[in-house]
This record gives structure tokens, sequence and C-alpha cells, in this order.
């Protein structure tokens, strides 16, 4: 099935040792060339991820290396970028938004989930919060135990 990707599935498959490397380069390799979609929040996420010294647990990449990461990614056949949200985007994003307790990531979790729900796409991630959006379609990974 065509997904959308979430940053803490693709930032993983770009740090070797990472403690869910394993889990999402699994994942990766099952999927069919153009299933796996990107966008604009998931690149930026995962640039300023492999930028960040807490995230890269003191050894960030520079600007450069970041980028060269991102376009191995990103021209992989199994990637597609998503370029434009469908028009019926902004509507769900509200209502996914609307009456709900302000959180730190609900901003961009309901984002992404509006742009797979309006692309009748599924949801591919590790972040269990997804699981408060009714009709997500979701595929939620597993974190390896430690």
């Amino acid at each position: 099935m065509t997904c959308i990707a979430d940053a803490n599935v693709l930032f993983p498959l770009l740090v070797q040792g990472h403690a869910a490397y394993e889990v999402a380069k699994g994942w990766w390799d099952e999927q069919p060339d153009g299933t796996v979609g990107t966008c604009l929040l998931t690149r930026l996420a995962v640039l300023r991820l492999l930028t960040n010294r807490v995230a890269m647990n003191g050894t960030p990449v520079s600007h450069d290396e970041a980028l060269k990461a991102w376009g191995r990614l990103s021209n992989d056949p199994r990637s597609f970028h998503v370029d434009g949200e469908p028009a019926e985007h902004e509507s769900r994003f509200v209502s996914l938004v609307s009456s709900r307790q302000a959180t730190p990531n609900l901003w961009t979790d309901a984002w992404l989930a509006a742009l797979a729900m309006s692309l009748d796409y599924e949801m591919t991630t590790f972040d269990r919060g997804f699981k408060s959006f009714r009709d997500l379609k979701l595929r939620l990974l597993e974190m390896p135990d430690l």
C-alpha cells in the first residue's frame, strides 16, 4: 500500500546504529518502488535531526552531508515526493486539531495524518500518538526492546 512515511521512520534509515535502524530498514526493504511518500515536512524534520547534536548522539553531520543523505533516500525508486496537498487536506487538518488538547506534536502529526487521509494513503510511523486520528490507515512499526 502507498504510504506517507513519518520522519521517525526515515531518520533511522540514514543512521546506522540508531535504535530503530533494523526495524525501519526491514520495513523499507519490503516496500515496492513508488510506494513511500515523503513531503516537505518530513524532509525538513529529517534534515534537522541529522544536524542535531542530541539526535545524533553528539556527532551531527554537516549540512552538505545531511543533504546527500536525504538525496540518497529521495532518489531511491521506492520513494516519491508529494509536492502539494490535495484540496481537502486543509479541512481534514482543521478537523483533526479542532477541540483537541494542544500537545507539542499535534500540529505536525495532524498535518501528516491529514495528508495521508486526503490521499487515501497509509501513515507509517513509530509514533503511537497517530492512533488517536480516527479513520487514519495506520501502519505502526514497533520499536525494538532495548
